[in-house]
């Protein structure tokens, strides 16, 4: 008889921190899962990859005093094309290199991580889970690409409601990381970039892996104001899940019902500290870049879909009915190569949130989520609309 000696052993954790001149924020981030890594699973490996930042990152990490049995290790990422996802690309082979039974992604801006948080991404992969997605409590104008489009496409399409699907913090059985890296070509896409955590989650979930959410209090980070900000994160993102779409429509299609996926913790609830949104700026770059993409759009969206966007950019009441149809619309027009890149969306992705910044101003954020969860059961209920079209 064969007995596995690993279970009665620690499981080894590696926790890795892609960064790019984080040195105000990082070394915290550092300090917090060496705690969790010591307290939790008696010590283990801290890694960071950076992209070459100048503000002195690298060095804030290696400075950074840690407990007796953790390791402290930073490199520059050699993958060619610059981005979150080839720093996560090289994390993962690094602990696959050093034989980890799991890796906990954490971002090097978060200012509220705790000790637990790397108990609770990793715990469950003790316990056969091989993706664990986070559960925080956010603003409700933090993380309008979540709100807006990741959450509600991820629950309608493949049934699965995990409300943070491009969180940026994950726990990764050994299993995944090699799914992940199976295939070389997908890091030279929008993957290499922000497009790797919707990948992350939408290839745990079609390809069947079992998948838990670490419920982590709140996520206090460096918010983007998203008419400032996020147009190439919008880009990177969309594009990933409309080609992920293309690459898994015999998962998808069937998909009737949205199921509700376990929690590991307890949730808590309260009110984040406030995201600034400048609701002025939202509506003046929608404007001047649907003006911009406008002959392309024309072509992208269905008739019907397309007069409705006009209307709603003179008001900015923007119904998620008709944001299902852009949506649904631009990935059919993504797969017929109408679209070669999800960009001349951004304009109507900033209206929608207009409306959702309008339509939420005098609320609190446990209600404004009400809001979202329907808007993902309004996305269940027009799939037929994608799948006439598709």
């Amino acid at each position: 008889m064969v007995v596995n000696l690993r279970r009665w052993e620690e499981m080894k954790v590696i926790v890795g921190i892609p960064s790019y001149n984080n040195a105000e924020t990082i070394s915290f981030v550092v300090k917090q899962a060496a705690e969790g890594l010591k307290r939790y699973f008696g010590g283990g490996i801290i890694v960071n990859a950076d992209g070459g930042s100048t503000d002195g990152t690298r060095d804030a990490v290696l400075r950074t005093e840690v407990p007796d049995g953790v390791e402290v290790h930073s490199f520059v990422y050699k993958w060619p094309i610059p981005g979150k996802g080839s720093a996560m690309k090289e994390l993962m082979e690094f602990a696959l290199e050093r034989d980890a039974d799991a890796i906990v992604f954490v971002d090097s801006d978060l200012r509220s991580i705790t000790p637990e948080w790397i108990y609770r991404f990793a715990k469950p992969i003790e316990e056969g889970y091989d993706f664990v997605a986070p559960l925080y409590i956010r603003h409700k104008w933090d993380g309008t690409i979540t709100n807006n489009i990741a959450y509600p496409m991820t629950a309608s399409l493949y049934g699965k409601n995990v409300r943070q699907p491009i969180g940026g913090d994950f726990g990764v059985s050994r299993k995944l990381m090699e799914v992940y890296l199976e295939d070389e070509e997908v890091w030279k896409t929008h993957v290499a970039r922000f497009g790797v955590d919707i990948f992350l989650t939408t290839t745990a979930i079609a390809r069947g892996f079992k998948v838990i959410q670490a419920a982590l209090g709140m996520k206090i980070h460096d918010p983007k104001d998203p008419a400032a900000s996020l147009g190439p994160m919008f880009n990177q993102v969309v594009g990933t899940l409309f080609m992920l779409m293309e690459k898994y429509e015999d998962v998808w299609k069937d998909v009737r019902t949205i199921e509700p996926v376990p929690v590991f913790g307890e949730l808590e609830k309260g009110e984040p500290e406030p995201v600034k949104v400048t609701l002025e700026l939202l509506e003046i770059r929608a404007k001047e870049l649907f003006a911009q993409h406008e002959p392309v759009l024309r072509r992208a969206l269905d008739k019907e879909t397309f007069k409705g966007v006009v209307e709603a950019l003179k008001t900015f009441e923007f119904d998620d009915r008709l944001w299902s149809h852009v949506l649904y619309d631009g990935a059919v027009a993504y797969k017929n190569r109408i679209l070669t890149e999800a960009e001349p969306l951004v304009p109507l992705y900033f209206a929608k949130t207009a409306d959702f910044v309008k339509r939420t101003i005098n609320m609190s954020t446990l209600e404004a989520e009400k809001l979202i969860e329907e808007r993902a059961k309004v996305f269940l209920e027009e799939k037929d609309y994608l799948l006439e079209r598709w």
